[in-house]
């Protein structure tokens, strides 16, 4: 059964003194003390690992781990669901961005919305009712991309890219067992490794693409607009490490 007290949240930072909001994470304490947190400090060289360090003393379910050269993404990500993994406590994992385009809040409405799934995937679908706000060019990119992706991959799935994942520790295990191919598309990889595992018709049933309510895109991304040139031959190299999905 999915509860705040079996589920830990990963969240990777990387030169994040920014945009890092201590004090909503207190806020959110107040409401949920037992969901944990295990905050990766990859590799930054700013203020992050003290800002950590200050949050880390403020509440108690806060694991902190400090990579000494930054890995990126992918990797910072697996670095945290590797360690919470080994922990009997935790039956699922997430991980959501640390600028909180997606409130933390995502967290317990992910939960409630798919109870009893292992595998839910945050959407960004702007409809009645949501907040999504993201740059015009990003979001037109995203979409020509999601095409490109369920194309090439015959993969069904509207946003594969979307920062906000819920996976149970089982799925999780199959998920991030191994580096990434890509340091961008691992969203996607972790997908494809999960289907080749499971099956579609599986994954159907035990996966679920959730609509979140908010999105709001916030400045200083990491990956840059020139990756978008690049992102046909990293889709091509997720094509040939995984194959199409079978139905």
């Amino acid at each position: 059964m999915q509860t705040m007290a079996n589920t830990c949240v990963v969240i990777p930072l990387y030169n994040e003194e920014t945009r890092f909001d201590i004090d909503k994470f207190i806020e959110f304490n107040k409401l949920h003390p037992d969901l944990c947190f295990c905050l990766v400090n990859d590799g930054s060289t700013d203020n992050t690992p003290g800002m950590l360090a200050e949050l880390h003393s403020k509440l108690e379910r806060v694991e902190i781990i400090d990579l000494k050269k930054n890995k990126g993404k992918a990797e910072a990500i697996r670095s945290g669901v590797s360690q919470m993994i080994q922990r009997n406590d935790i039956k699922y994992i997430a991980f959501i961005d640390a600028d909180l385009s997606a409130p933390l809040e995502t967290i317990p409405f992910l939960l409630a919305a798919a109870p009893g799934k292992s595998v839910i995937l945050g959407s960004r679908i702007l409809i009645l009712g949501t907040t999504i706000v993201r740059k015009p060019f990003r979001h037109y990119v995203g979409r020509v991309f999601a095409t490109m992706a369920s194309e090439t991959l015959n993969l069904p799935i509207y946003d594969t890219q979307c920062g906000a994942k819920i996976f149970s520790r089982e799925i999780a295990e199959i998920a991030f067992n191994r580096p990434f191919k890509t340091r961008w598309l691992f969203d996607l990889e972790l997908i494809m490794r999960i289907v080749n595992h499971t099956g579609w018709e599986k994954f159907k049933e035990i996966g679920q693409e959730v609509p979140l309510y908010e999105w709001v895109e916030k400045g200083g991304s990491k990956v840059k607009l020139s990756y978008m040139f690049k992102l046909p031959f990293d889709l091509l190299r997720v094509r040939k490490e995984y194959g199409k999905v079978k139905k």
